[in-house]
């Protein structure tokens, strides 16, 4: 309670000094959240002081019997309630009040603050109200240890009232048990508040023993509470969490307040956080000098705070490894296509040579896995090039059944399990064989002596609760593909690093270190969520989550730019506007462009090629990078072309084109993804000069 001594409830002041209900009083105001109490009437009977300061109450405002109506009209005054007639707002919260029904909900304040409200009846009339400040958990500990200095003031206030009541309590016999009724009832409020809080509240006297403990610092230790009550702490408590306090409670006791945080891991090797808080209580003597009198310990659970933090720092540190080989991949694009072009050309001119020849194809061979490797960089980044469909996951699941089955073995039991409930995706179907690929050898390196595999589609949705452990998840429907091996698992250490690229535990040659990497960069890019669940000798499984496909629209197959050598030639005598910034890359399709036939004019930049557009208005296609130095970039000059040349058709270039395929679709513009050879250049210039504007769509490269 924070009001002053002549405001303070009758019933309060006629406490008796019995040191249990003093404690359980003074922990009010070390909560974190604030507390109101009314009686039938809607009469304002108890409060902390976290209530007038989290709702923006003045504290003059607040006192004992104050009808509740005040303070709505008050929020309503001001705009809590949002807008409307201030009469009619707090009439509306009244009607709900008098049913003195239990609630939970949530309310956005003016300034942004979130509260969350529970309240609940209490038996003999009246409600109990909780809130609590969900935007600014951070500050919590402060808030914390401002309540301490103001708990001793108030100790020493009640200590003064209580000394001057017991006095007259010997000789008033009929008022002494009015004061006891009136504790007790006001005990099993205050008893209802303390066990509702989600913090351990005990409470030591000068002889380390426990005076008071809560529902929730006994269901932590399995004890009931009657255990705790004076004890020891050092003959309750567990050893190792006795002498992690041991020297803590010394120095609470020598008046300095103290805060310990520790780990803890069980038999099974799961890890908790805890956190104790431990402030101490003095009073004064009648030399006038303190003395500590006992100290509250107050523990907390840091268990999930600890998880959600570490997955935040990975995800963060993921999404900036994949903004680094993102970047890379495309540069590294760029060098593919001029040495792929190039040595196609040369391929083309010393086919009749075999020695030279085969030193050629070698070298093509390498740059084509460079473009592979390229792709699962991409794929880690959720850069890569994905044609989502409408998929049945148990029918996916035979198909990709069937596939593993001819790569793990004999040695390797697959098992398959998802039957027609399961919901549609909406996925890119090889991503999703590609990935389930991925996994199974994985599980299959882990089992050299063979072993079980077991793949299976589930229905689950994931609430706000696992989503807040989680920053990578949004709440909803998901599809979880489980991947679960009886292999050899992974160390901690292990599983720590395993989505990031490169990183790998086996042999040199045995593995890219890419595998989960691309599962990972998949998954996100689809908007889904990965996990990975694993222990030394008990295996390991991997979760998809894919989010529902919940739109009644129909589902498209992706477009296939591909035209067969039938329906169009691949040559032509167009005039095209070739803007690419490397000189390497210009050359090559440059060259390769003459020898199709096509009339090229070169630019090495934007603003150059805006300047023959303006001269030439013979030109039939814009070919451009999109990714130039210069102050205009591929988009820009993109949309400026468009814009003087309406029907001009547009064919753009990119290293990675994930990211630009959505703010290429309202240009109509066709998409080439590189690194290209000069058959693929041929199909997306023919196909895009073939194909009207108006049907032109970036939905996955040409």
């Amino acid at each position: 309670m924070c009001e002053s001594p002549e405001k303070s409830p009758p019933e309060l002041r006629g406490l008796p000094d019995t040191e249990r209900g003093l404690w359980t009083l003074a922990s009010l105001d070390h909560l974190r959240e604030a507390i109101s109490i009314v009686d039938k009437d809607l009469r304002l009977q108890v409060w902390n002081c976290r209530f007038a300061e989290l709702l923006g109450f003045p504290p003059e405002l607040l006192q004992v019997g104050l009808p509740f109506a005040v303070l709505f009209d008050y929020n309503a005054r001001r705009g809590e309630y949002g807008p409307g007639d201030p009469a009619t707002l707090v009439a509306e919260r009244l009607d709900l009040a008098r049913q003195f029904q239990s609630h939970s909900f949530e309310r956005t304040r003016p300034d942004g603050t979130v509260l969350k409200i529970r309240g609940e009846p209490i038996d003999d009339g009246g409600f109990i109200t909780l809130y609590e400040d969900i935007t600014a958990r951070q500050h919590a500990e402060l808030a914390l240890r401002a309540s301490y200095e103001q708990l001793e003031e108030r100790v020493r206030e009640r200590t003064a009232e209580l000394q001057a009541l017991n006095a007259q309590l010997t000789r008033e016999i009929e008022e002494r048990q009015r004061i006891h009724t009136a504790l007790r009832e006001s005990e099993n409020r205050v008893r209802l508040i303390t066990d509702t809080v989600p913090v351990l509240i005990a409470y030591l006297d000068d002889r380390q023993r426990y005076v008071f403990v809560n529902q929730k610092h006994a269901e932590w230790f399995g004890l009931p509470a009657e255990a705790f009550l004076g004890q020891p702490f050092g003959d309750v408590l567990e050893p190792a969490l006795a002498r992690r306090l041991r020297g803590h409670l010394a120095t609470a006791f020598d008046g300095q307040s103290t805060h310990v945080e520790y780990e803890l891991a069980t038999p099974t090797g799961r890890m908790y956080v805890r956190s104790y808080f431990i402030p101490h209580i003095t009073e004064r003597t009648r030399h006038g000098a303190e003395r500590v009198v006992g100290c509250f310990v107050l523990g907390e659970d840091l268990t999930e705070f600890r998880q959600t933090q570490m997955a935040l720092n990975q995800a963060q540190k993921l999404k900036a490894v994949g903004q680094l080989t993102g970047g890379i991949a495309h540069d590294f694009n760029n060098l593919l296509t001029v040495i792929l072009g190039n040595l196609a050309a040369v391929e083309e001119v010393l086919c009749e040579q075999p020695e030279q020849y085969k030193a050629i194809s070698t070298a093509m061979n390498a740059a084509r896995r460079g473009a592979d490797l390229t792709r699962r960089l991409l794929a880690f980044s959720r850069r890569q090039t994905l044609q989502p469909c409408l998929l049945l996951p148990h029918q996916q699941l035979q198909e990709i059944a069937e596939l593993l089955k001819r790569t793990l073995g004999p040695s390797i039991e697959l098992e398959t399990l998802a039957d027609d409930s399961v919901w549609a995706i909406w996925v890119d179907p090889g991503q999703l064989a590609n990935a389930a690929l991925n996994l199974a050898i994985n599980a299959r390196d882990a089992m050299p002596g063979g072993g079980q595999l077991r793949i299976e589609a589930v229905n689950v949705t994931l609430d706000q609760a696992y989503a807040g452990r989680y920053p990578d998840v949004m709440p909803g429907d998901y599809v979880r593909f489980s991947v679960a091996d009886t292999g050899t698992g992974m160390a901690p250490a292990v599983l720590e690093q395993a989505f990031e690229p490169f990183f790998t535990t086996k042999g040199v040659g045995d593995g890219t270190g890419l595998g989960l990497s691309m599962v990972y960069g998949f998954v996100q890019q689809s908007g889904g969520h990965v996990r990975i669940h694993s222990q030394i000798g008990s295996g390991t499984t991997v979760e998809l989550y894919l989010p529902r496909y919940i739109s009644k629209a129909k589902a498209q197959a992706p477009v296939s730019a591909a035209i067969p050598a039938s329906e169009s030639p691949l040559r032509g005598r167009e005039s095209i506007l070739l803007v690419e910034d490397d000189p390497d890359i210009r050359y090559f399709v440059a060259r390769a462009l003459l020898g199709l036939g096509y009339t090229v004019r070169e630019a090495a930049n934007g603003k150059m090629a805006l300047e023959i557009l303006e001269i030439d208005t013979s030109l039939d296609l814009l070919l451009s990078d999109m990714t130039m130095p210069g102050g205009l970039s591929g988009f820009d000059l993109v949309t400026e072309a468009r814009k003087r040349r309406p029907t001009l058709k547009i064919l753009c270039m990119s290293g990675y084109t994930d990211c630009i395929e959505a703010s290429l679709k309202p240009l109509k513009c066709s998409l080439l993804e590189k690194p290209f050879l000069k058959h693929d250049l041929a199909r997306a210039v023919r196909l895009t000069l073939d194909r009207s504007v108006d049907s032109v769509s970036p939905n996955g490269p040409v």
